[in-house]
């Protein structure tokens, strides 16, 4: 099994990325990728040009995007179909509308409504799984992961270990592979 990145911010995510969509299939390329997706904050604002960059470097472009939750947690969304597409769309138009500019907060109902199509991983150590962990209630991690495959479906929810060297990320990603092989997420 070949790696893929399904985590990747450009520089549409503001302070979070710093590449522009091409210069990230660029270097996917250069790495031999065969996959890779563009998550950006709350929006699906370089897909365009990120689509046109797989396309000349026969990468498959993965569309999604990390949304903030009205908890102020995270949680990333990728497109699996059309119809997912439409819906992610759907959802952060919804969540921008209905929220200050620069506040964008999608509520947990609008996901429920809008989940078809959709694959969600847990997030990063913002997201909602991750904070629990780290407060040390694996039983609301326990809830939400419930929660989330109730929403997405079983097999269209996944616990996302990401290890940045930080002390607190070892203890995370150990915490997750744990409640990962305890509850069947593959």
């Amino acid at each position: 099994m070949n790696y893929v990145e399904l985590h990747c911010h450009s520089n549409f995510s503001f302070l979070d990325g710093a590449s522009h969509p091409e210069d990230l299939i660029e270097r996917a390329s250069e790495l031999g990728y065969s996959h890779l997706a563009l998550t950006d904050h709350n929006g699906l604002y370089g897909i365009v040009r990120f689509d046109q960059a797989a396309k000349l470097n026969n990468i498959k472009a993965v569309f999604g995007a990390e949304i903030t939750l009205e908890t102020g947690n995270h949680l990333v969304l990728l497109v699996k179909n059309e119809n997912g597409y439409k819906n992610l769309s759907k959802l952060i138009s919804i969540t921008q509308l209905e929220n200050k500019k620069g506040n964008a907060r999608c509520r947990k109902d609008g996901l429920m409504n809008h989940s078809d199509g959709l694959i969600a991983l847990s997030g990063c150590i913002d997201g909602e799984i991750p904070e629990a962990v780290l407060n040390d209630d694996l039983k609301r991690a326990e809830c939400l992961v419930s929660e989330y495959r109730e929403v997405f479906g079983q097999d269209n929810f996944y616990l996302e270990i990401q290890h940045h060297n930080l002390p607190v990320h070892e203890f995370l990603c150990g915490e997750l592979s744990k409640l990962g092989k305890k509850l069947k997420i593959t």
